[in-house]
């Protein structure tokens, strides 16, 4: 028997971003059972104020679960981040691929919890970015500070009592990137850039990035706990406004 067959039940947190697509890439595979693990309210409506913008919010998602089940998934909502009902929505699930963003990292450890209440194998945390790392020199905090931490729970905590992770690197997102963000000016074709812009940058589009999770889904035991960093392009920054 192939040994990915033992896990092919397979969640995906988060309907939205990469989550759809990591929906219809693993529901197009037709080898696995596909579970998608969505909030009954969305956790970004309470930034927007406009009650217009909700209302569309609410409706976009929707149609994302309507379509979603057209094309075979499983759709279970819950109502609260809170261990006991992730333990609910992964009953009987073995590989949890989590895709929430950026407000929503520090739920995951709820998230694992529940897994491992569950009995999960295998846990995939949202990361698909660039690697982040302690630094000494810098004077605050790091944004991805609350991955870290993830990781870390997923290595200390998680590991020892059967939950195996991977860590997925996979650079800035071409498609998300905002080129002042990095110091690119685009109208002026130049840059700001700190030192002499000769730190290699590593980018990934989007497709390459939902191709290359969807793979590593359905290779387990070759990508169990290990760290993956992947890039289509790497270059530096001086070289970007040549």
């Amino acid at each position: 028997m192939d040994p990915s067959c033992a896990f092919d039940r397979v969640a995906v947190v988060g309907t939205g971003g990469y989550g759809w697509h990591f929906l219809c890439a693993l529901l197009a595979t037709k080898r696995l059972h596909v579970r998608a693990v969505t909030s009954t309210t969305d956790t970004q409506s309470s930034l927007i104020k406009q009650s217009g913008l909700v209302k569309q919010k609410h409706t976009d998602k929707q149609k994302r679960i309507a379509k979603l089940r057209e094309l075979g998934a499983e759709i279970v909502e819950y109502d609260d981040p809170a261990s006991e009902a992730f333990a609910a929505a992964f009953s009987d699930i073995h590989t949890v691929v989590s895709a929430v963003g950026l407000s929503g990292v520090t739920s995951q450890i709820a998230m694992i919890d529940g897994a491992l209440a569950a009995g999960v194998r295998w846990f995939i945390p949202s990361e698909y970015g660039v690697a982040h790392y302690a630094s000494t020199w810098m004077p605050f905090p790091s944004p991805l500070a609350p991955k870290t931490d993830v990781d870390r729970y997923l290595r200390d905590h998680a590991m020892s009592r059967g939950l195996a992770h991977t860590i997925i690197y996979t650079g800035m997102a071409l498609d998300y990137l905002d080129p002042a963000s990095i110091g690119l000016k685009l109208a002026s074709r130049s840059a700001t850039l700190v030192g002499r812009g000769g730190t290699p940058v590593s980018f990934t589009p989007a497709h390459n990035v939902v191709q290359l999770v969807c793979d590593i889904v359905q290779r387990p035991h070759e990508m169990m706990n290990r760290t993956i960093r992947f890039a289509s392009s790497t270059a530096k920054m001086r070289e970007l406004i040549k």
